[in-house]
């Protein structure tokens, strides 16, 4: 008697479903701590805060024809504005956050500090004192960077 038409069997072996097992359990082993980790994305939310203050800071300075500070601690940026005309004055009054009645503050997450602490001056046309270039460092990974002459923040 003549054989059947053979059968061919439509699937995967044990053998195949055991290696993307362990493919994917290997993958899962290295990937998925990396992603757990939000280190790297606070830091570089600090870093996006940061200057955007700066930046803010400046606007500021041209809009209100004013000289506008900007207090940069290990933990904390502040903006502060001079309102006296002159140059050079203490910068007393308290920025408001655009839509607030809150100081303009950027307090920046546990374990991500800015170093190193200073201070910048924006004078009414936007141009930081002291007129020299500037770069903090956040989290040890992220830089902030001021240009001399024009401030330009990147």
């Amino acid at each position: 008697m003549p054989a059947g038409p053979a059968r061919h069997s439509s699937g995967f072996t044990l053998v195949e479903l055991v290696l993307v097992l362990v493919v994917a359990g290997v993958l899962a082993g290295v990937a998925v701590p990396r992603l757990m980790s939000q280190d790297a994305w606070r830091t570089r939310g600090a870093a996006i805060e940061v200057r955007a203050a700066l930046r803010h800071a400046q606007q500021l300075a041209v809009s209100k024809n004013r000289e506008v500070c900007v207090s940069l601690a290990a933990t904390q940026v502040q903006l502060t504005l001079n309102p006296l005309a002159n140059p050079g004055g203490a910068c007393s009054v308290d920025i408001q956050r655009p839509g607030s009645s809150d100081a303009y503050r950027v307090v920046l997450p546990a374990g991500v500090a800015l170093v190193p602490a200073g201070a910048v001056r924006f004078d009414a046309r936007g141009r930081p004192q002291p007129d020299v270039s500037q770069s903090w460092t956040l989290g040890g990974s992220q830089t902030v960077n001021l240009e001399a002459g024009t401030g330009y923040v990147q």
